[in-house]
């Protein structure tokens, strides 16, 4: 007489497949979750970065813009609100401008219009003082312009492509059931500025 399959190992294999159907439904997706989250934090970070490349070009700049520049010129008054009344960018005693560490993306969206608006100001500036125009530290920071320009874009574009990456598996059935339980929700895109958006034009005439 054959002996009946036991009622424990009957549970045993039920309660297995519910493990491997639980994995694969919530575990597998929540560590991709997880990854594709991480992706945009590390995104986030590299347009921070390059927006602190770009404001250690201009800390390097302003002593030799101050010292050419009229004070009272209006040139100089927006470069100075720039840099003092800029969601995201600090100032040190000595005036140098830093991203805060701790700036949320609509801060860095507001440190990213800012450092090329002020590139654009002190590119007036040197159409308007010749000895500024002139000055070797001018002319090889007007050249680096372009490439950290290219570099914040390049990273802004990335970190734009990680999100969507990221809002639409969270969005899509039935992954949105696990990004709800464990509390995954949509990350905003970066907006750039109109301005921001496009190189300075550099001149040397």
């Amino acid at each position: 007489m054959k002996k009946k399959f036991p009622a424990w190992g009957i549970v045993l294999i039920v309660l297995a497949i519910i493990a491997l159907i639980f994995g694969v439904s919530v575990i597998s997706p929540y560590n991709t979750m997880v990854k594709l989250d991480e992706q945009v934090t590390t995104a986030q970070a590299n347009i921070q970065t390059q927006l602190q490349s770009q404001l250690d070009k201009i800390n390097e700049l302003m002593p030799s813009v101050q010292g050419v520049m009229d004070q009272e010129d209006e040139i100089y008054k927006d470069i100075a609100a720039l840099r003092s009344n800029t969601p995201g960018i600090t100032m040190d005693a000595d005036g140098n401008m830093t991203i805060d560490p701790k700036a949320s993306l609509t801060d860095l969206e507001s440190a990213d219009a800012a450092s090329s608006q002020m590139v654009r100001d002190i590119n007036v500036a040197m159409e308007s003082y010749p000895d500024l125009k002139s000055s070797d530290v001018m002319r090889d920071f007007m050249t680096s312009v372009e490439g950290a320009e290219n570099r914040i874009s390049y990273a802004r574009e990335q970190y734009n492509e990680d999100v969507q990456t990221y809002n639409s598996y969270i969005r899509s059935f039935p992954h949105n059931l696990t990004a709800g339980m464990f509390g995954f929700s949509p990350r905003d895109k970066f907006e750039a500025s109109a301005a921001a958006q496009n190189a300075p034009t550099v001149k040397f005439d």
